[in-house]
């Protein structure tokens, strides 16, 4: 049931933008948004799915930073899975990011870590932003409606 409504809720979608809590669900089988987080990567990773994912260099960081602290098998791991993973485009940081991320910061104050993500996102066409964290939700969504926000305790 829960999968179902988050394909209902995804619909003809084809560009989303993948929160770190998404990615960090995805490879953690205790959290509780873990089969959400698959169901919708797999989505993702088929190529008869229009679906795509899209993450930016932001999430990659905050990705990495337990790997690297862990060892070299798990940041190999993390890295392949950034880099490699079938239709999951992580977006650079340049000049045409570097200004949307400014003039989201000076129109809203949000953290400079969430307007890289959130202008990243705006840049790739992305039409929905997909959480696991409700404050990020709460705090982005009433500021940017040109995503469809999408929290995934929401279809538990």
């Amino acid at each position: 049931m829960a999968i179902a409504d988050l394909d209902l809720a995804l619909g003809s979608m084809e560009r989303i933008l993948l929160d770190s809590s998404t990615l960090i669900a995805f490879h953690t089988a205790q959290e509780e948004a873990h089969p959400l987080a698959v169901h919708l990567l797999g989505r993702i990773e088929r190529a008869d799915d229009p679906l795509r994912g899209y993450c930016s260099v932001i999430n990659a960081t905050e990705l990495l930073v337990r790997p690297i602290r862990t060892g070299q098998r798990e940041f190999t791991f993390m890295h392949t899975f950034l880099t490699g993973y079938p239709n999951l485009t992580l977006l650079p940081v340049d000049m045409f990011v570097a200004t949307q991320t400014a003039a989201l910061r000076a129109s809203t104050n949000i953290r400079l870590p969430d307007a890289m993500i959130i202008g990243s996102g705006l840049l790739a066409g992305c039409e929905a932003v997909v959480s696991n964290d409700e404050g990020w939700k709460r705090r982005c969504e009433p500021l940017f409606s040109d995503f469809r926000w999408l929290y995934l305790a929401d279809y538990l």
